[in-house]
């Protein structure tokens, strides 16, 4: 909590000090946007800790840290700033660039730095001459990785280069390789960044792409990062020119004014019951999901996942059947087929590093939708929607015959995949073609008469089920305590009897 301006100045030194650093912060941050005058869009951000907290190896860099957030994180400074340096002098070897390094490459790239600034959500307490050093040498190490795994180089650490965190602006590298072609020839070939990027999208990519991307179909000059540029060229990948449910948990199953109306019910019938349906309300009105939550944190396990309400594969094929189809196009050329009874979906391809992608796309959608950056969450929707119909191998294998999953992933290692990754709570104000087509595919569902017939049993029965499940929990556990203490007290006959009058205050 940040404490007020008459704490601040009514207690000790070290808030006083609290209160300077944070006017010096203020002030440098606000006279650098009053200066800089770019078309730049804030697209670098820390994860939130919801994410990073669920399972950090996929937002937290493992073994590089580019750019400023990660560069000088004391485990990985120590065992990449050598390799970097090393790496850094090979690339520019080519160049012929040696002690003018800080006049070629630093001293331009510190002209830049007022500007990248402002692509960071965060305020870095670094001044212009050491981020340009940053940008040089780490801009100098992407560059490697990036032209190595173009080339088909299997790299570990390439999945450190997809992550939100690990971003380093294009303007850098652009600016970088101008400045590496100008000293060697006077020259720059523009469209190298831009064949790089597309080359390592395509390849890297889990959602393939029906046709040969090309650099036409990047503009460089409207993207900002690698991480965007993979994002951008999925969502508008296609061949053609909000309310969700969740998925609830056991508690969630419960009406409570059904069960409120059931009760009242039993009243009537019995007076007697109302003594003991009583309590039952008040401890099905407990906040049960927070209270399983915190039990299974406690106990070392992650809460239940929500995902959107859609039957999986196998459901839908088995009981709706529904047919599975690849289409050739994107996550916007998911469509159900109502006459055919087919749902087309993009194909899928699969590898070692896709879980990383994959949740660090959704990542940087979710906060440039919350930044009025993008106006839609097609990516977002499509993994939850993958999420929804893959519960089990069975679902994994019913869209691999149907080739829309291939790839290196077993299918255990899919299932865990999308049964790993929460649905997002974000919303956006219009209906989305994915959400109607998922809509379409729950109303068919729906409607099939064994379906129909489970809902109307689970709406008008199940509240009384679960008041009968627990009569009989709480009765089993009386007769357990009542047990114990007839063990306890040896009580037999008409002592038994006493016991019972105590517990129970039944008069004899």
């Amino acid at each position: 909590m940040v404490p007020s301006i008459s704490q601040l100045l009514s207690t000790s030194p070290s808030s006083i000090e609290y209160l300077q650093q944070w006017a010096d912060r203020i002030s440098k941050t606000f006279e650098n946007h009053l200066l800089v005058d770019t078309d730049l869009p804030v697209c670098i951000f820390q994860v939130p800790e919801t994410l990073t907290t669920e399972n950090p190896d996929s937002y937290l860099p493992q073994r590089i840290g580019l750019g400023p957030i990660h560069h000088f994180q004391t485990q990985l400074y120590s065992k990449q700033e050598q390799r970097k340096l090393t790496i850094a002098k090979t690339v520019l070897k080519p160049y012929r660039i040696t002690s003018d390094f800080t006049k070629i490459i630093v001293e331009i790239l510190k002209q830049l730095v007022p500007e990248v600034r402002y692509c960071y959500d965060l305020y870095f307490d670094i001044n212009d001459d050491n981020l340009a050093w940053v940008f040089a040498i780490d801009g100098l190490f992407l560059l490697d990785i990036l032209s190595k795994v173009s080339e088909g180089d299997s790299l570990e650490s390439f999945e450190d280069v997809v992550m939100l965190e690990n971003q380093i602006p294009l303007v850098v590298l652009s600016e970088l390789r101008t400045a590496l072609e100008e000293h060697l020839s006077g020259d720059c070939n523009n469209s190298f960044v831009s064949n790089l990027l597309v080359k390592i999208c395509e390849t890297r990519s889990p959602l393939k792409f029906s046709r040969r991307i090309s650099r036409l179909d990047l503009d460089i000059n409207c993207r900002v990062h690698l991480l965007d540029c993979m994002y951008h060229l999925i969502v508008n990948h296609n061949v053609a020119s909000k309310n969700q449910f969740l998925r609830p948990n056991f508690m969630d199953d419960i009406d409570l004014e059904d069960v409120e109306n059931a009760v009242q019910m039993a009243g009537e019938l019995c007076p007697g019951a109302n003594a003991f349906l009583q309590p039952l309300l008040l401890i099905l009105k407990l906040p049960w999901d927070k209270i399983i939550s915190w039990i299974k944190k406690m106990l070392g396990e992650n809460p239940a996942v929500l995902e959107i309400d859609i039957p999986s594969a196998s459901e839908l094929s088995r009981i709706g059947k529904i047919e599975f189809c690849m289409t050739p196009g994107g996550i916007r050329d998911v469509e159900f087929d109502d006459e055919t009874l087919t749902f087309y979906l993009p194909i899928l391809g699969l590898k070692s590093d896709s879980e990383v992608i994959l949740r660090n796309l959704v990542a940087y959608e979710g906060l440039m939708f919350e930044k009025g950056n993008i106006s839609n969450l097609d990516f977002t929707e499509y993994v939850d929607l993958m999420c929804g119909i893959i519960d089990s191998v069975k679902d994994v294998r019913i869209l691999r015959e149907r080739n829309i999953i291939e790839g290196d992933l077993d299918d255990e290692e899919i299932v865990k995949l999308f049964n790993g990754i929460s649905k997002s709570s974000m919303k956006q104000d219009e209906m989305s073609g994915l959400r109607k087509t998922v809509a379409k595919v729950n109303k068919h569902y729906g409607n099939v008469p064994r379906v129909k017939a489970y809902h109307f049993i689970k709406k008008h029965f199940l509240a009384w089920w679960k008041v009968i499940a627990i009569m009989f929990t709480l009765l089993n556990l009386t007769l357990l305590v009542l047990q114990g203490a007839c063990q306890v007290y040896e009580c037999n006959g008409h002592s038994g009897f006493g016991i019972v009058r105590l517990l129970f205050g039944v008069g004899m």
